[in-house]
């Protein structure tokens, strides 16, 4: 667009009929290089450099070859710092100058020092603005790069940590699956007749197994509806007064829910231990072995 204003703005100046020529077929050429660009023709900018310097070097008109500069003479050094490399503007502008200088006789207004070190100046500023706007570009450039990859990288831990977080959840889900199972073998009841129940207590209690143990013979006992529970301490090792102390709280929760508790299989040594420690387990109901309680509970019946 830049060159073609320029063509047009020579048409429109007072110069030779041949001028006006040449200058209106480079026009043309011009259009028809934009033309090219657009379907994808990527030399089209560096022949049109290549057609505007070599016009405006042999078109220039009088008085503006030997006698004033005319500064229709850096529109191709322009057009080559936006179209193309700052080599490119430093070769236009020296393949004008040596064109003028050349139809000027070696002489005139282009060969004069001070204009010379105006143009250089000029053209170095040029330079510099295309190199400062070029080194952006590329920090610009590289800055997206970076961001780009960045944001891979997190994109690539957040994936990471989703997967570890679902193996995670996978591994509490069998990790409770396990304590479920757990908790089943180390409390079993078992059916002894109708609505009565045998839960055998074997190892050391503790208080979580101590409340694990209260809450699966309520829910047991609840779910079958049982009329009595016998709980067989033969197999744990020891019982102190927190152990004492659960097993009244179990045995009082169980009879809220209408059954009866008997509790069989206290041993010499749990007897003795329990006596020392002063503890009690209240009132509830105690028997030698399962066998006994068996018995009581078909007597009852």
């Amino acid at each position: 667009m830049l060159s073609l204003l320029f063509f047009i703005s020579q048409l429109l100046s007072e110069s030779t009929l041949a001028t006006k020529i040449g200058t209106g077929g480079g026009g043309l050429l011009m259009l028809g290089l934009v033309v090219a660009y657009i379907r994808g023709w990527e030399y089209a900018r560096h022949t049109a450099i290549i057609i505007t310097t070599l016009l405006t070097a042999l078109l220039v008109p009088e008085p503006y070859v030997s006698e004033q500069v005319a500064f229709s003479i850096m529109v191709p050094p322009v057009l080559a710092l936006i179209l193309t490399s700052p080599a490119w503007v430093l070769g236009s502008t020296l393949v004008i100058f040596a064109g003028l200088i050349i139809r000027a006789g070696g002489s005139g207004v282009y060969a004069d020092p001070l204009t010379l070190l105006g143009v250089a100046a000029l053209v170095g500023g040029m330079l510099l603005a295309r190199s400062i706007a070029d080194t952006a570009q590329r920090a610009a450039h590289e800055n997206a790069l970076r961001a780009d990859a960045e944001r891979a990288k997190a994109e690539e831990r957040a994936a990471r940590l989703d997967e570890a977080s679902k193996k995670l959840e996978e591994e509490l889900k069998r990790q409770r699956s396990l304590l479920e199972l757990v908790e089943s073998l180390e409390t079993p009841v078992a059916r002894l007749a109708d609505r009565v129940l045998f839960a055998p207590v074997v190892g050391h209690i503790d208080t979580r197994r101590a409340d694990m143990l209260m809450r699966r013979l309520l829910e047991t006992v609840h779910d079958q509806r049982a009329k009595m529970l016998i709980i067989d301490i033969a197999g744990v090792a020891m019982v102190d007064t927190s152990v004492a102390s659960a097993l009244v709280r179990t045995v009082q929760g169980l009879r809220m829910l209408g059954c009866e508790v008997i509790v069989s299989g206290i041993s010499a040594p749990v007897a003795s231990s329990l006596v020392q420690l002063g503890a009690s387990l209240g009132d509830i109901r105690t028997v030698r072995s399962p066998e006994e309680a068996l018995q009581l509970s078909e007597a009852h019946n």
